[in-house]
């Protein structure tokens, strides 16, 4: 059985890093996906297949050897008395665990700093709902700036009065009636908490003979690195993953009750910031309804999930009207408008499939290097070992895996690239599947092992998990750390600038343009904006009323940013930038100065 698992262990980081140097996107390479795939991901893939062919050339000659040794006796196969019994106390502490790691790593590994626009927008549109908003109210005097005071992920209303997030609202949501209590840093953290409560009693649900299948499954999903570290952050895939396995949970308990809370969660799900996500993981599961013959309740999931999709598919109309904006056209120059409705929904997802590059399969392979890497090392290779068992076995294992493996090719179609992300953040709501079919695919091997070897297996077990809790968990804390601090620290000082406005000049360097950050209702002091994204008329127009600060290059590399690649500066961006350098601004009008000099 190791020998299995190790050769397993090979053959996928063999097949994974073959595609890797396909990598030949016309549109331009993905330096960030290649820094994570060189400095985080190879090392730990290289030395987990290392430890793996070790293994592998001392049990193979064994293995053969024993092929030719006389069958053990029958009763020796018997199941002996499992080490991992399944009990609440055992998964309390596991959830406990997940959940203080998320709460301290917050601040310890990321000085609660909102590293990457997707968690800030989090952030920012928590806010609003703290507020009893579904958009706030851009100030007059800023509103034909607003391509600049939040140049990306930003949606503004038709009459260009209100603004918010491109994303939906429920992760926000949670985390704006939590910071009513003072709670928000709770959020992710809780959520990381009930996900691994939840694949426990999914995987209880699914082998109720069985329940060390079900421990096993909570410990795999509590030892992964992608679900800690992530969990220290607002990124809404914590609790896309956490709805999931909520809903699985009340999917399999079925009866009016079971179903009734899987369609109200599956509402929130659907909403918790991209639509895409949650229904990939439903579909299979509602497809096995039609394939069983369930048409009462096929047909009410698969009505109930058309009137979800309309709804919030229609969310941003509607929450335009509501915050009183009626207008009937986009705002002019915002980056992004409301009440695009079913039609613009269809023409976005068109164009991004549309735009389907088959070479992609080079940043899709680093993408899978980074998932497999940063879970339980057990966790890949018993998936790929189980997949032809969980496809014959039909039912909740097969839906399982079809959901894994359609959130990844609709993903790799659509979008591949995912920026910034702790594992590969687009398939984290799957983290769930992939724990209970790799604890369903260890009973399978080690059911047909003599019991004293059973016992020997679960020790193994534990001692893997120590290893990716104690040791993997640890060194990918540190690494993110080391990507994030630079950005943290240089937004402090950005804050600390003494004048009333901050020019961001992102040209060339890596991500500063995510720097661009500010209050919803515009109240901090000093507005950040994006050099960039304004106008020569929108420039002196500033310089006649404001102090202004300069952060561009060569502070980013003073505070650790790296600078010159990806977006090395144009003739156009040098002549901005030094007409920026040369202004003298506000009453009384000084020069523009840089941030460190000022700040640090």
């Amino acid at each position: 059985m190791p020998e299995r698992i190790a050769r397993t262990w090979l053959l996928l980081a063999a097949g994974l890093l073959l595609l890797t140097p396909v990598d030949g996107m016309p549109r331009g390479r993905k330096p960030l996906t290649d820094l994570f795939l060189a400095t985080q991901d190879l090392p730990v893939l290289l030395t987990i297949a290392a430890v793996a062919a070790a293994l592998w050339s001392i049990l193979a000659p064994r293995r053969r050897f024993a092929l030719a040794a006389p069958a053990p006796v029958e009763g020796a196969l018997a199941p002996s008395k499992p080490i991992l019994r399944s009990s609440g106390w055992m998964v309390a502490g596991l959830a406990a665990l997940v959940g203080v790691t998320g709460l301290v790593g917050a601040q310890a590994v990321f000085d609660s700093y909102p590293l990457s626009l997707d968690e800030f927008m989090a952030t920012f549109d928590a806010t609003i709902h703290g507020h009893g908003d579904l958009l706030a109210k851009i100030p007059a005097p800023w509103r034909s700036y607003a391509p600049a005071l939040q140049p990306q992920f930003m949606r503004v209303s038709p009459g260009g009065r209100f603004w918010s997030s491109a994303y939906l609202p429920v992760n926000a949501a949670l985390r704006g009636l939590a910071g009513l209590a003072g709670a928000r840093a709770l959020v992710s953290p809780l959520l990381a908490a009930v996900s691994v409560v939840a694949v426990h009693g999914v995987g209880r649900r699914m082998w109720p003979d069985r329940p060390s299948i079900a421990l096993m499954a909570a410990i795999l999903l509590a030892t992964s690195s992608q679900l800690l570290i992530t969990a220290m952050t607002p990124y809404a895939m914590t609790a896309h993953l956490a709805f999931n396995m909520v809903w699985l949970w009340l999917f399999l308990r079925g009866g009016r009750l079971g179903h009734a809370g899987a369609i109200a969660v599956g509402f929130l799900a659907c909403g918790l910031h991209q639509l895409v996500f949650h229904p990939l993981f439903v579909a299979p599961f509602v497809l096995t309804l039609w394939l069983e013959r369930r048409w009462r309740t096929a047909a009410l999931y698969t009505l109930a999930y058309g009137a979800i999709l309309l709804f919030w598919i229609e969310y941003p109309a509607l929450a335009a009207h509501l915050a009183g904006d009626t207008a009937s056209g986009p705002a002019p120059g915002a980056p992004s408008s409301a009440g695009a409705g079913v039609g613009g929904f269809a023409a976005q997802a068109l164009g991004l499939i549309g735009a389907f590059d088959p070479a992609g399969i080079g940043l899709m392979a680093k993408n899978l290097i980074r998932f497999v890497v940063w879970q339980n090392p057990l966790a890949a290779p018993l998936v790929v070992l189980g997949a032809g068992g969980a496809v014959r076995a039909k039912g909740t294992p097969r839906a399982l895996l079809l959901g894994l493996a359609l959130t990844t090719a609709a993903v790799f179609v659509v979008l591949p690239y995912q920026g910034h992300g702790w594992g590969y953040r687009y398939l984290h709501g799957c983290l769930g599947s992939v724990a209970l079919l790799a604890a369903l695919e260890w009973t399978r091997l080690t059911d047909a092992l003599t019991s004293g070897k059973q016992t020997l297996a679960q020790v193994a077990f534990v001692a893997v998990a120590g290893v990716s809790l104690f040791a993997l968990a640890p060194l990918r804390a540190a690494q993110a750390r080391a990507i994030a601090q630079p950005y943290a620290l240089a937004e402090a000082a950005i804050r600390r600038a003494p004048t009333d406005l901050v020019l961001v000049d992102d040209t060339a360097s890596w991500f500063t343009a995510d720097l661009v950050r500010n209050d919803p209702y515009l109240r901090n002091r000093p507005i950040v904006l994006l050099l960039g994204a304004l106008s020569e008329r929108q420039l002196d127009q500033l310089c006649a009323r404001d102090t202004i600060s300069l952060f561009d290059a060569d502070d980013a590399r003073r505070f650790g940013i790296l600078t010159e690649a990806p977006r090395p500066r144009d003739a156009a961006a040098l002549a901005r930038l030094g007409r920026a350098r040369r202004l003298t601004c506000g009453a009384p009008r000084a020069p523009v100065r840089g941030i460190s000099a000022r700040s640090q």
